[in-house]
């Protein structure tokens, strides 16, 4: 299973623990009292950082997850809120990786990049999807739920249970089940037969579990959000001091208006 495989838990455990770490001081820096379960609460997260401000805005496309971008000088992390908002999540936290640790350096290019490169970013990429993960999911609330379902052993799980931790943490299944062989309940092989069911699968799997038991439904929507920071603030606040044109602040309002009936 080549997700396995890229698992950094499993190909280097000590770059697992220095990761752990940086989660453990973002928290520290960032989260106040959202530290042990964040869910959606991470969009907040990043629109109380100073550095960098948050845009959301539907792109029809599934592997268009986010990315960091610059616009005259400022920072903006980007999320497809076309995506399900599991996805949002996780893509938000693992842009959040990669602002504080690469900030400028992170942003796209249109340079080609060299094989040695790719093997970095691979690196990078698997990182942040970690960082991600044991953010959005911490080990010490994962055990808590884990008591709460009455599971001490990979024999204790089963379909419902995993989807109750699903909607817990508001995560993707995959997520989820990764976390479960990273703290050691599942070995390979069992983690391998998790990840073979299918879960985005309406019919079958993953997906109509959650829609046959009306558990974490709310995750798994395309929210198709549109908020580009705190523009629309900024809009109503120049109207009020009269620093731009009653013309101009309408023409503003109009597009920012228009957007928000995509939602």
């Amino acid at each position: 299973m080549e997700l396995l495989k890229r698992t950094i838990k499993k190909s280097s455990p000590g770059l697992y623990e220095d990761v752990k770490k940086e989660v453990l001081f973002f928290q520290k820096k960032y989260s106040g009292a959202r530290d042990k379960v964040l869910q959606d609460g991470i969009f907040r997260i990043i629109e109380n950082m100073e550095e960098i401000d948050l845009l959301l805005f539907p792109v029809k496309d599934d592997n268009l997850c986010g990315f960091i971008c610059e616009y005259k000088g400022e920072l903006f992390i980007y999320i497809n809120t076309y995506l399900t908002l599991a996805k949002q999540i996780f893509s938000a936290a693992h842009e959040i990786y990669h602002f504080i640790n690469n900030g400028q350096k992170e942003l796209l290019q249109s340079k080609i990049i060299e094989e040695t490169e790719e093997e970095k970013l691979e690196i990078e990429e698997s990182k942040a999807n970690l960082f991600a993960a044991l953010l959005l999911v911490p080990e010490d609330s994962l055990k808590t739920e884990l008591d709460l379902l009455n599971v001490k052993t990979a024999g204790d799980l089963n379909t419902l249970k995993l989807i109750k931790l699903m909607d817990t943490f508001a995560v993707p299944y995959k997520t989820i089940v990764l976390r479960l062989f990273e703290i050691e309940l599942l070995n390979e092989r069992e983690t391998k037969k998790w990840l073979s069911i299918p879960d985005r699968d309406k019919n079958e799997g993953i997906l109509y579990q959650i829609k046959k038991h009306k558990i974490g439904e709310r995750w798994q929507k395309r929210t198709c959000e549109v908020k580009y920071s705190n523009l629309k603030a900024l809009i109503y606040d120049n109207d009020e001091l009269e620093l731009l044109p009653e013309k101009r602040i309408k023409k503003d309002l109009a597009f920012i208006e228009q957007d928000d009936e995509y939602e």
